[in-house]
């Protein structure tokens, strides 16, 4: 049975309004598609920002080629970050905005000019970037059961909250291919990667992410933050944990959840 896009926002809303896990849309429409999400995600947040949230940018999901194989995607997956779930480094975060937290150690981008595809490559990306972050993303796994990429799509891929660390570093001189990250979990290390996880280079995520968005008629607008793709693996803190990033030449980043 197929779903319409006013019932799957309705959803939507109510799920991240009470912080309880929603069925998958694909269980109702298993033959949904990406483009369908998408339209759902267009839906979805406009209706948050007639609620007085506000949109401050982008987050690019299934950067790695294993898990895109896994949920049979060719392609990263985008969704939209929200202005009231910014945290600043060493904020205490509250479990109670959740309904599924996850933490995802990130390179967070913010723009500098406009950005719109298509054409654009990972050097004239680098170009329109102001500077980079040392990032976590705490994404909100909404559904139970099986979700599927397009679940994902449609909810803006589970986007909640970010923490930005500082200070905002230029990137002229950064190779972020070999940004080395140290990721911690309550004081242990849990995970050494480099920023190279995502594509190679997380400015190859970016250029796709504004050819992905040409496509859809929407860019990447000035001050805009670009949230770039998970680093390393995915962690799942409990009251009272902290989880901290120290990155190469970025700075680090970390977040107490309670």
């Amino acid at each position: 049975m197929a779903i319409s896009v006013q019932v799957a926002v309705e959803r939507l809303v109510e799920a991240r309004a009470i912080h309880r896990l929603a069925t998958p849309l694909s269980e109702t429409d298993p033959d949904l598609t990406l483009e369908q999400a998408y339209q759902i995600q267009d839906a979805l947040r406009a209706a948050l920002e007639r609620k007085d949230e506000q949109i401050m940018g982008w987050k690019i999901g299934v950067t790695s080629q294993a898990v895109r194989e896994a949920m049979g995607v060719e392609h990263p997956i985008a969704g939209f970050l929200l202005r009231s779930g910014q945290y600043a480094s060493g904020a205490e975060v509250p479990l109670d905005r959740f309904a599924n937290l996850g933490v995802e150690v990130e390179v967070a981008f913010r723009m500098r000019t406009k950005l719109m595809g298509p054409g654009v490559t990972a050097d004239s990306a680098g170009l329109a970037v102001e500077g980079v972050f040392a990032a976590l993303e705490l994404p909100d796994f909404l559904f139970s059961g099986k979700p599927r990429a397009t679940d994902f799509v449609a909810d803006g891929v589970h986007a909640n909250a970010i923490v930005l660390g500082s200070p905002l570093t230029p990137i002229r001189t950064l190779d972020l291919s070999v940004e080395g990250v140290v990721y911690e979990h309550n004081g242990q290390v849990v995970a050494t990667n480099t920023a190279a996880e995502v594509m190679g280079n997380p400015l190859n995520a970016l250029a796709w992410l504004a050819n992905h968005l040409g496509s859809r008629g929407l860019s990447l607008k000035p001050g805009d933050v670009v949230m770039s793709g998970s680093i390393s693996k995915l962690l799942r803190p409990k009251s009272g944990d902290t989880i901290r990033a120290k990155f190469t030449r970025l700075g680090s980043v970390s977040a107490r959840f309670v």
